[in-house]
């Protein structure tokens, strides 16, 4: 109470209000896809299987005297053979005398059309061997067709020769009988025939 005489005031009562705060947390969740890509690498190999080589004796026997060779001297045979073929090779024969070093070009003809050739390096060491020479591109030889090889040495060492020559003989390749026939041929011009020479073997495919 207000003591008297004094006038009656007021007293107000200021009241705050409460402020009330809500907070929102808001939670980002990231989901990471991760792909994994697989990559299988087949690998091919190819299997090229080359036919073993085969070989045709033209003349069975064994060396027994000399020829001379040399730039100028060609040996050649001609042949037939009673199914398609490739033409590989040939085997020579060295020098009568011990060891010697031997160069020049072997041919596989069709008429005066050349079908393969191969220059040739070989050292021989005397003994009455073969040695073979083979082509880097083998010649195809179509059955019943007549084809020449030629042999001209650049070299002049004498070479064994053998005799004993077949016009025919025959040999089996996978199972198949193959008859080849050899014939003189005119481009030879240093003995060499059927019945004795150079070219004593053809290396050959079926």
């Amino acid at each position: 109470l207000a003591p008297c005489g004094y006038p009656k005031i007021a007293k107000w009562i200021t009241t705050t209000p409460a402020t009330s705060t809500t907070t929102t947390a808001t939670t980002n969740t990231t989901t990471t896809t991760t792909t994994t890509s697989t990559t299988t690498t087949t690998t091919t190999t190819a299997t090229t299987t080359t036919p073993t080589p085969m070989f045709v004796v033209r003349l069975p026997g064994t060396p027994a005297y000399g020829g001379n060779v040399g730039p100028g001297r060609v040996d050649a045979i001609e042949f037939t053979s009673s199914k398609d073929i490739h033409i590989r090779g040939i085997s020579m024969f060295g020098a009568r005398s011990g060891s010697s070093s031997h160069t020049g070009l072997v041919e596989m003809k069709e008429g005066e059309s050349v079908l393969t050739s191969q220059n040739f390096l070989y050292t021989s060491d005397g003994g009455k061997g073969y040695y073979d020479q083979m082509f880097a591109k083998q010649g195809y030889a179509r059955a019943g067709v007549k084809y020449t090889l030629t042999v001209e040495y650049s070299t002049t060492p004498k070479i064994w020769w053998a005799t004993g020559g077949m016009a025919s003989t025959s040999v089996i390749c996978n199972g198949a009988t193959i008859t080849f026939k050899f014939t003189d041929s005119s481009d030879d011009n240093n003995g060499s025939d059927v019945s004795t020479g150079q070219i004593p073997r053809i290396i050959f495919a079926c």
